[in-house]
Protein backbone atom coordinates (compact mmCIF):
# COMPACT_ATOMS: atom_id res chain seq x y z
CA UNK A 1 0.00 0.00 0.00
CA UNK A 2 2.76 2.46 0.91
CA UNK A 3 4.60 1.63 -2.30
CA UNK A 4 1.48 2.46 -4.34
CA UNK A 5 1.17 5.83 -2.60
CA UNK A 6 4.84 6.53 -3.29
CA UNK A 7 4.20 5.76 -6.98
CA UNK A 8 1.34 8.28 -6.98
CA UNK A 9 3.55 10.95 -5.44
CA UNK A 10 6.41 10.27 -7.85
CA UNK A 11 3.92 10.52 -10.72
CA UNK A 12 2.89 13.99 -9.48
CA UNK A 13 6.52 15.09 -9.20
CA UNK A 14 7.04 14.04 -12.82
CA UNK A 15 3.86 15.65 -14.21
CA UNK A 16 2.85 18.66 -12.09
CA UNK A 17 4.79 21.74 -13.29
CA UNK A 18 5.45 23.30 -9.85
CA UNK A 19 6.65 19.99 -8.41
CA UNK A 20 8.59 18.95 -11.50
CA UNK A 21 10.33 22.32 -11.85
CA UNK A 22 11.31 22.52 -8.18
CA UNK A 23 9.31 25.62 -7.29
CA UNK A 24 6.67 23.71 -5.35
CA UNK A 25 6.97 21.24 -2.50
CA UNK A 26 4.77 18.62 -0.87
CA UNK A 27 3.98 17.28 2.58
CA UNK A 28 3.08 13.64 3.20
CA UNK A 29 1.23 13.02 6.47
CA UNK A 30 1.84 9.47 7.68
CA UNK A 31 -0.19 7.67 10.31
CA UNK A 32 2.73 6.69 12.56
CA UNK A 33 6.44 7.40 12.91
CA UNK A 34 7.13 3.84 11.77
CA UNK A 35 5.11 4.42 8.58
CA UNK A 36 6.91 7.73 8.03
CA UNK A 37 10.23 5.88 8.21
CA UNK A 38 8.93 3.19 5.84
CA UNK A 39 7.87 5.89 3.39
CA UNK A 40 11.33 7.47 3.58
CA UNK A 41 12.95 4.09 2.93
CA UNK A 42 10.78 3.52 -0.16
CA UNK A 43 11.57 7.00 -1.51
CA UNK A 44 15.29 6.14 -1.35
CA UNK A 45 14.89 4.05 -4.51
CA UNK A 46 13.21 6.89 -6.43
CA UNK A 47 14.28 10.23 -7.88
CA UNK A 48 13.31 11.85 -4.57
CA UNK A 49 16.28 10.21 -2.85
CA UNK A 50 18.18 13.03 -1.19
CA UNK A 51 15.23 15.38 -1.64
CA UNK A 52 12.94 14.20 1.16
CA UNK A 53 13.10 14.00 4.94
CA UNK A 54 11.10 12.78 7.91
CA UNK A 55 10.27 15.37 10.57
CA UNK A 56 8.63 13.87 13.65
CA UNK A 57 8.95 13.91 17.41
CA UNK A 58 11.07 10.75 17.33
CA UNK A 59 14.40 10.95 19.18
CA UNK A 60 16.96 8.56 17.70
CA UNK A 61 18.32 7.49 21.07
CA UNK A 62 20.36 4.30 21.30
CA UNK A 63 19.11 3.71 24.85
CA UNK A 64 15.59 3.33 23.46
CA UNK A 65 16.60 0.32 21.37
CA UNK A 66 19.20 -1.34 23.60
CA UNK A 67 16.80 -4.22 24.32
CA UNK A 68 15.53 -4.48 20.73
CA UNK A 69 18.30 -6.76 19.44
CA UNK A 70 16.35 -9.94 20.10
CA UNK A 71 17.57 -12.14 17.30
CA UNK A 72 14.00 -12.44 16.04
CA UNK A 73 14.44 -10.00 13.20
CA UNK A 74 14.02 -6.28 13.00
CA UNK A 75 11.47 -4.67 15.33
CA UNK A 76 9.62 -1.44 14.56
CA UNK A 77 11.66 0.42 17.19
CA UNK A 78 14.92 -0.81 15.71
CA UNK A 79 13.77 0.05 12.19
CA UNK A 80 12.88 3.61 13.24
CA UNK A 81 16.21 4.02 15.04
CA UNK A 82 18.31 2.72 12.14
CA UNK A 83 16.33 4.74 9.58
CA UNK A 84 16.79 7.94 11.56
CA UNK A 85 20.52 7.31 12.06
CA UNK A 86 20.90 6.79 8.30
CA UNK A 87 18.83 9.88 7.49
CA UNK A 88 20.24 12.43 9.96
CA UNK A 89 23.88 11.34 9.86
CA UNK A 90 25.98 13.22 12.40
CA UNK A 91 23.31 15.85 13.13
CA UNK A 92 21.20 15.83 16.27
CA UNK A 93 17.45 15.39 15.68
CA UNK A 94 16.98 19.09 16.45
CA UNK A 95 19.70 20.15 14.00
CA UNK A 96 18.30 17.86 11.32
CA UNK A 97 14.75 19.19 11.76
CA UNK A 98 15.93 22.82 11.59
CA UNK A 99 17.98 22.03 8.47
CA UNK A 100 15.14 20.14 6.75
CA UNK A 101 12.61 22.93 7.42
CA UNK A 102 15.01 25.62 6.22
CA UNK A 103 15.70 23.70 3.02
CA UNK A 104 11.99 23.05 2.45
CA UNK A 105 11.10 26.73 2.87
CA UNK A 106 14.06 28.37 1.14
CA UNK A 107 15.31 25.72 -1.32
CA UNK A 108 12.25 23.85 -2.62
CA UNK A 109 14.25 22.39 -5.51
CA UNK A 110 16.48 20.60 -2.99
CA UNK A 111 14.02 19.57 -0.25
CA UNK A 112 10.94 18.61 -2.23
CA UNK A 113 9.01 16.47 0.25
CA UNK A 114 8.61 16.41 4.02
CA UNK A 115 7.13 13.32 5.62
CA UNK A 116 5.44 14.16 8.91
CA UNK A 117 3.10 12.62 11.45
CA UNK A 118 2.06 15.41 13.83
CA UNK A 119 4.79 18.03 13.57
CA UNK A 120 4.50 20.94 11.12
CA UNK A 121 0.73 20.53 10.74
CA UNK A 122 0.01 23.73 12.66
CA UNK A 123 1.79 27.05 12.39
CA UNK A 124 4.34 25.87 9.83
CA UNK A 125 4.48 28.45 7.04
CA UNK A 126 6.04 27.31 3.78
CA UNK A 127 4.46 29.13 0.81
CA UNK A 128 6.10 26.70 -1.64
CA UNK A 129 4.00 23.84 -0.18
CA UNK A 130 1.63 22.99 -3.02
CA UNK A 131 0.47 19.43 -2.28
CA UNK A 132 -0.45 17.71 0.95
CA UNK A 133 -0.93 13.94 0.88
CA UNK A 134 -3.05 12.71 3.78
CA UNK A 135 -2.46 9.15 4.90
CA UNK A 136 -3.48 9.65 8.51
CA UNK A 137 -6.91 9.67 10.11
CA UNK A 138 -7.62 13.26 11.14
CA UNK A 139 -10.71 15.31 11.87
CA UNK A 140 -12.02 18.66 12.96
CA UNK A 141 -9.43 21.26 13.95
CA UNK A 142 -6.44 18.99 13.26
CA UNK A 143 -7.65 18.27 9.74
CA UNK A 144 -8.43 21.92 9.02
CA UNK A 145 -5.00 23.02 10.26
CA UNK A 146 -3.28 20.35 8.16
CA UNK A 147 -4.97 21.31 4.90
CA UNK A 148 -4.17 24.97 5.57
CA UNK A 149 -0.45 24.15 5.13
CA UNK A 150 -0.93 24.48 1.35
CA UNK A 151 -3.12 27.58 1.24
CA UNK A 152 -0.40 30.25 0.84
CA UNK A 153 0.11 31.61 -2.67
CA UNK A 154 3.78 32.46 -3.29
CA UNK A 155 3.90 33.14 -7.02
CA UNK A 156 1.71 33.42 -10.11
CA UNK A 157 2.08 29.72 -10.92
CA UNK A 158 0.29 28.73 -7.70
CA UNK A 159 -3.42 29.43 -7.71
CA UNK A 160 -4.21 27.16 -4.75
CA UNK A 161 -3.00 24.12 -2.87
CA UNK A 162 -3.97 20.51 -3.53
CA UNK A 163 -5.15 17.96 -0.99
CA UNK A 164 -4.71 14.28 -1.88
CA UNK A 165 -6.71 12.09 0.48
CA UNK A 166 -5.72 8.44 1.02
CA UNK A 167 -7.89 8.00 4.14
CA UNK A 168 -11.32 9.03 2.80
CA UNK A 169 -11.31 12.20 4.89
CA UNK A 170 -13.04 14.50 2.41
CA UNK A 171 -16.39 13.97 4.08
CA UNK A 172 -14.84 15.44 7.22
CA UNK A 173 -13.28 18.42 5.41
CA UNK A 174 -16.59 20.25 5.00
CA UNK A 175 -17.43 19.64 8.64
CA UNK A 176 -13.98 20.82 9.73
CA UNK A 177 -14.34 24.07 7.79
CA UNK A 178 -17.84 24.64 9.14
CA UNK A 179 -16.78 23.90 12.72
CA UNK A 180 -13.65 26.04 12.47
CA UNK A 181 -15.47 29.03 10.98
CA UNK A 182 -18.70 28.62 12.95
CA UNK A 183 -19.67 32.04 14.19
CA UNK A 184 -16.78 33.79 12.47
CA UNK A 185 -19.06 35.43 9.91
CA UNK A 186 -22.12 36.05 12.09
CA UNK A 187 -21.77 39.84 11.79
CA UNK A 188 -21.86 39.78 7.98
CA UNK A 189 -24.83 39.78 5.67
CA UNK A 190 -25.39 36.52 3.82
CA UNK A 191 -24.76 38.11 0.40
CA UNK A 192 -21.40 39.46 1.60
CA UNK A 193 -20.02 36.03 2.45
CA UNK A 194 -21.80 33.93 -0.18
CA UNK A 195 -19.20 31.88 -2.08
CA UNK A 196 -16.43 32.66 0.40
CA UNK A 197 -16.26 28.96 1.31
CA UNK A 198 -17.00 26.85 -1.72
CA UNK A 199 -16.36 23.36 -3.03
Amino acid sequence: RLEEIVKDIIFDFEKIPRLEQGTGTAILVAGTIYEACRYWEIFQSTELKGHCAVVTSYDANSAAVKDEYTGEGETEELFKYETYKEMIGDKTPEQFEAWAKEEFINHPGDMKLLIVVSKLLTGFDAPSATYIYLDKKMRDHDLFQAICRVNRVDSEDKDFGYIIDYQDLFGAVKGAIEDYTNGAFDQYDTEDIQGLLSN
